[in-house]
C-alpha cells in the first residue's frame, strides 16, 4: 500500500523535469541605477513617518522606483543621507529579526487582493531578509525566496536595487496586458529608530496589507525548474556511529499561475535549532518550522485562527512516531500551488517511512476578492500504527466593509475514527475589526470549540471545550511638540472572557499595555495583566476542576537602539503565580558590536517565586519556591562575503524547593495535604557552532557541531550556580555534521 502511494506521487515529480527556456536579464543588479530603463520607472516620493506613528513628513528624502521587466519586478530605493547623519552598517545573518543597520523594505501583494504579501528587506551592508505577511500584519520569516539585490553607497546617499523573478511565487494570471499588484515601501534610519513609508499605513495597524498602494504593471510570466540535491555526513559521538544521507528537492514553475515542488528523503535537522523549553503546563509548546520544503510558498495553507492555532501545522510531519515517540523519517512529500480563473488552490501530500509512518494530505481552495474572500481547507491523516484517521474540513471568510470594517473567521469540523468508534466535533472563530481612523482601532472575536473538536493530527490546537470572547481597543497618541522627548505613545486594552462547554466559568483576563517611543529611538513599555479568580479545567489533566485565586502581573521594560558599539534592553516584573504568593523577574539583553562584521549578544533572565503550583499526579499538586535562570549567548562573525560563523549557547535551570502539598477539595478548592512533596531541579543546555558558506542563492555548505541535553536532579545539596555548571556537561546529543545543498 505504501509503495502504491509513492507511485501516486511520481507523475507530479516526473513532470518537474521539463526544463523551461530562461531569458537573459537586461538589468544588471549592482545597486547603480545607470540603465536607461530606470528612467521610465514609476517613482514614489511621498513617504511619511510611521515610526513613531506621526504620519509627518520625513526629515530625510527617500525615493522608490518600480519597474516591470520580462525578467521580474525590479525595485530601487534612493536613500538620501548626508555625511553628518550616522549611517549604521552592521552585518547580520539572513532573516534576522533586526538588522541593527539602516535598511529598506519592499512588500508586495502579487495578486492585489490583500490576502498574502511578501517582504523583501535589504540593509546598507547587503544583509537581507524575506518572509510572508498573512492576515493583514502577521509576519513570518521562515520562507526563503530566490531573488537578487545589491547596494551602492556614496557620501550623501545610498541606493538599493532589487529584482524579484516572476517565478518567485505562484500568482494569478490577470487577463490583458497588465498585472494588478499592491506595494508598500519602507526605510529605517537605525540610529534614530525612525521609519519612513509609502503609502500611509503601518504594520502595527489592524489593516495593513489591504491598504497597500494598488499598481498596474505590464504583465509577464516566467518558467523555472530547480533541483536541490543534498548530502549530509553526521558523526554521533553518543552512539559512536557515522551516518550518511542523501536526498532531493525539486521545484518547477510551469507558468505564472502554477508551481509544484517535491522532496524525497529530505534532511530537516541539525542546521537550525529550536529555543530550549521546559514545559510544565497542560498545553503543548508550538514551534515554528525552518525546513525549506515546508516553508516554500506555504502561505495558501495558512489559516486565520488566532495565536498559534493552525489547522495545518507542518511540524507534525516528521514529528514523534506513534511507535516509540522518536522523530519520524520522511519518505517524501509533494505540493502544487496555483490559480484557475478566479480561484487559487493548493494540494499537499507527505508520507513518513516505516510501519508506524503517518500519511498526510491537504487541499485548499480560495476565492480572493478585494471585498470578499472565501476559502475551504481539508486535511486528512492516516496513522496506521494506532488505527486512527482524522479528517478536518474548514470554511473561512474575509469580508471588508468599506475602509473601516473587516469581518473574518472560520467554521471547522473534525471527524476522528479509531477502533473504538468515531467522534465528530465543530468549531467557530469569528472576528470583527473597526478602524475608523489612524488613531483608533477596535476589535472583537468569538471562539467556540466543542468537546470533540480535534485538529491536532495535522494542526495545532491548545484545547477544545471552549467558549471565548476577546475584545481589544487600540489608541495611538502622537500629538507631542517638537521639544518633547516623547514621539508617540501606543495604548492597548484587552479583555478575555472564557468558559468551557459545560458552562464552567474559567478565569477572565484583562491587559493594559502602554508603549512610549522616544525621539532618541528608545522605547519604554509598561504591561499589566490581571487574572480574575475562576476555574482551570486543564491543569489537573482530567482529574477535576481547580479553583484559582485572582492574580496580578506587572512588567516594565526599556530598550535602546544601537548606539555606538552597544544595544541593550532591560525589564523588571512582579507577578503572582500558583495559589496565593508573589514572585519577581529580571531580564537583561546586551549586544556588543566591536566591528560591523562581528556581534556578541548576551541575555540573562532570572526569576524567583515563593509559590509555583505544579500538578504531580491524579488530584495531587505541589507548591514550590523556585529560582530559574534562562540565558543565551550568541556570537555572529562574517569574515568575508558569503561566509558566516555562529556560536549559540542556551541554558535553562530550575531549582525548586517543596513548600506544601495540595489535593483537590470541595468545589475545586485546593486543600493542604500531608503528602510528601520532594524538592527537585532541572537543567537544560544546548550549544551549537555553525559555519555556513553561501555558494549561491539557496545553495549552502554547512559544518555544524551541536551538543546538549535535559536532566532532572534530586540532589538536595544542589545550588543554582552549581546547576549552571552541571548543565554544560549534559550530553544527550553530541553530533558533528557536514551538509551540502546545491541548486542546479
Amino acid at each position: 500500500m505504501r509503495i502504491y502511494n509513492i507511485f501516486l506521487m511520481m507523475p507530479l515529480a516526473v513532470v518537474l523535469f521539463l526544463m523551461p527556456d530562461v531569458a537573459d536579464a537586461k538589468l544588471k543588479i549592482d545597486g547603480r541605477l545607470d540603465e536607461p530603463d530606470w528612467a521610465t520607472a514609476r517613482v514614489f516620493q511621498d513617504f511619511i513617518v510611521i515610526d513613531p506613528l506621526t504620519f509627518d513628513t520625513p526629515r530625510l528624502l527617500t525615493e522608490a522606483r518600480l519597474l516591470s521587466t520580462p525578467e521580474g519586478l525590479a525595485v530601487a530605493f534612493i536613500c538620501h543621507q548626508p555625511s553628518d547623519e550616522i549611517r549604521t552598517r552592521t552585518v547580520t545573518r539572513r532573516d534576522a529579526n533586526e538588522f541593527d543597520a539602516d535598511s529598506v523594505s519592499f512588500m508586495v501583494d502579487f495578486d492585489g487582493t490583500g490576502v498574502t504579501a511578501y517582504e523583501f528587506s535589504v540593509s546598507v551592508t547587503g544583509s537581507y531578509r524575506d518572509g510572508t505577511i498573512t492576515h493583514e500584519n502577521r509576519f513570518n520569516y521562515d520562507w526563503d525566496g530566490l531573488w537578487q539585490r545589491a547596494v551602492d553607497e556614496s557620501s550623501d546617499h545610498w541606493t538599493v536595487e532589487i529584482l524579484l523573478p516572476w517565478s518567485i511565487v505562484a500568482m494569478r494570471e490577470d487577463e490583458g496586458e497588465t498585472r494588478n499588484i499592491a506595494v508598500f515601501f519602507q526605510r529605517e534610519v537605525n540610529a534614530s529608530g525612525e521609519k519612513f513609508a509609502f503609502p500611509a499605513t503601518s504594520p502595527i495597524q489592524p489593516r495593513f496589507v489591504s491598504d497597500f498602494e494598488k499598481v498596474a504593471v505590464p504583465r509577464y510570466s516566467a518558467r523555472e525548474f530547480d533541483v536541490w540535491p543534498y548530502a549530509t555526513v553526521m558523526s554521533d559521538f553518543v552512539r559512536d556511529s557515522i551516518t550518511a544521507k542523501t536526498g532531493l528537492d525539486i521545484f518547477w514553475k510551469k507558468s505564472g499561475d502554477f508551481q509544484a515542488a517535491a522532496t524525497f528523503y529530505p534532511d530537516f535537522g541539525q542546521v537550525e535549532s529550536d529555543d530550549l523549553v521546559i514545559n510544565f503546563t497542560a498545553i503543548e509548546t508550538a514551534f515554528s518550522d525552518k525546513r525549506p520544503f515546508f516553508t516554500e510558498n506555504q502561505g495558501i495553507f495558512n489559516s486565520m485562527l488566532p495565536g498559534n492555532l493552525s489547522v495545518f501545522y507542518t511540524r507534525r510531519i516528521g514529528g514523534e512516531s506513534d511507535k516509540d515517540r522518536t522523530p519520524s523519517d520522511i519518505l517524501g512529500a509533494v505540493k502544487a500551488i496555483g490559480s484557475a480563473g478566479s480561484l487559487n488552490y493548493g494540494l499537499f501530500s507527505a508520507l513518513e517511512d516505516g510501519d508506524a509512518g503517518k500519511q498526510f494530505y491537504a487541499g485548499r481552495m480560495v476565492y480572493p476578492g478585494e471585498t470578499l474572500s472565501l476559502g475551504v481547507l481539508s486535511t486528512y491523516v492516516e496513522r496506521p500504527f494506532v488505527d486512527r484517521t482524522a479528517l478536518v474540513n474548514t470554511i473561512d471568510y474575509d469580508v471588508r466593509l468599506g475602509e473601516s470594517w473587516r469581518w473574518y473567521g472560520h467554521f471547522i469540523g473534525s471527524t476522528v475514527s479509531e477502533d473504538t468508534g468515531s467522534t465528530h466535533g465543530y468549531g467557530i472563530f469569528s472576528k470583527v475589526e473597526y478602524t475608523p481612523n489612524d488613531r483608533w482601532g477596535w476589535l472583537a472575536d468569538l471562539t467556540a470549540f466543542s468537546d470533540d473538536l480535534d485538529f491536532n493530527d495535522m494542526g495545532y490546537m491548545e484545547r477544545n471545550s471552549l467558549e471565548k470572547l476577546f475584545v481589544e481597543a487600540q489608541y495611538n497618541q502622537t500629538e507631542f511638540g517638537e521639544d518633547s522627548r516623547t514621539a508617540s505613545v501606543a495604548w492597548e486594552a484587552k479583555g478575555i472572557f472564557e468558559r468551557n462547554t459545560d458552562g464552567v466559568r474559567l478565569r477572565n483576563n484583562f491587559q493594559l499595555e502602554r508603549e512610549q517611543k522616544m525621539r532618541s529611538g528608545s522605547e519604554v513599555s509598561v504591561e499589566i495583566w490581571y487574572n480574575t479568580e475562576g476555574y482551570d479545567d486543564l491543569i489537573s489533566r482530567g482529574n477535576g476542576l481547580v479553583h484559582l485565586n485572582d492574580q496580578w502581573d506587572i512588567e516594565l521594560s526599556y530598550e535602546t537602539p544601537k548606539r555606538g558599539a552597544w544595544r541593550q534592553s532591560i525589564s523588571l516584573g512582579v507577578f503572582q503565580e500558583g495559589y496565593e504568593d508573589w514572585g519577581a523577574g529580571f531580564g537583561a539583553d546586551v549586544t556588543w558590536y566591536p566591528y560591523d562584521t562581528f556581534n556578541l549578544e548576551v541575555s540573562v533572565n532570572p526569576r524567583w517565586s515563593r509559590d509555583w503550583l505544579i500538578w504531580l499526579q491524579e488530584d495531587r499538586f505541589g507548591s514550590f519556591s523556585h529560582r530559574d535562570i534562562a540565558g543565551n549567548i550568541t556570537a555572529n562573525w562574517f569574515p568575508a562575503e558569503s561566509h558566516e560563523f555562529r556560536m549559540r549557547a542556551q541554558w535553562l535551570t530550575i531549582d525548586a524547593d517543596a513548600e506544601q502539598g495540595y489535593c483537590i477539595g470541595p468545589r475545586g478548592r485546593l486543600v493542604e495535604s500531608n503528602d510528601v512533596v520532594d524538592d527537585f531541579a532541572m537543567i537544560n543546555f544546548g550549544v551549537q557552532f555553525r559555519y555556513r558558506y553561501e555558494i549561491a542563492p539557496l545553495s549552502d555548505f554547512y559544518v555544524v557541531y551541536s551538543r546538549g541535553g535535559l536532566e532532572r536532579i534530586e540532589d538536595p545539596s544542589r545550588n543554582t550556580l552549581g546547576l549552571l555548571g552541571d548543565s554544560t556537561s549534559l550530553r544527550d546529543s553530541d553530533q558533528f555534521l557536514i551538509k551540502l545543498r546545491y541548486r542546479f
